[in-house]
């Protein structure tokens, strides 16, 4: 893998590698930066690899979740990324904060910004059909200088990645539950419909 410091970062790209366990490669270009994987199949543990080391991450918490980010062989996180309804943000282990949000209403693309609103990455998610395939990734000016920038990427694609597949998997048990319930009966001359 080739280090973060020595590759294009201004123009990124995640590509889906594998159905199961799922896994995504980072790439510049030719160049691999990042590999993230399941460890299983429908678990939140995720292992990622970038030429710095190993990485842990996974969703935790029900009523106050977050995703938290270890090295391998640490015992404490490195970043952690509050989820929350109106303002989402990661801290990582220097102390520093960084506002993560969708980019716009009408986009799924989300944005990594400074504590000033200087947007530092941009990550759109590309799909096919309803398959997360992978996701287009631009590091602005001073995203590109950041130290935090690799943990912020994978903390970044592990949050996109899960909340996609939570909503497939939601999608799929509604056509499940519709399909078993079977077709309305037709409406008869005359019938209204009820409210």
């Amino acid at each position: 893998m080739i280090p973060f410091a020595s590759v294009d970062t201004t123009a990124l790209r995640w590509l889906r590698t594998s159905e199961a366990p799922v896994a995504y490669e980072l790439r510049s270009g030719d160049d691999l930066i990042a590999r993230l994987s399941r460890a299983r199949h429908g678990g939140s543990l995720v292992h990622a690899e970038t030429s710095e080391g190993s990485w842990t991450l996974k969703r935790v918490g029900f009523l106050h979740p977050r995703v938290t980010a270890r090295k391998e062989g640490a015992p404490g996180d490195v970043a952690v990324l509050d989820i929350h309804w109106r303002r989402t943000s990661v801290r990582v282990g220097n102390g520093r904060s960084f506002a993560f949000e969708r980019a716009g209403l009408a986009v799924p693309a989300w944005q990594f910004l400074t504590a000033d609103g200087v947007r530092l990455v941009h990550i759109e998610p590309v799909r096919s059909g309803r398959s997360l395939v992978g996701g287009a990734v631009s590091v602005g000016p001073s995203g590109t200088r950041l130290a935090e920038l690799p943990v912020l990427l994978l903390v970044g694609w592990y949050y996109i990645m899960q909340e996609w597949f939570e909503d497939e998997a939601v999608a799929a048990g509604e056509a499940l539950l519709e399909a078993s319930a079977g077709p309305s009966p037709p409406k008869q001359p005359g019938e209204t419909q009820s409210p």
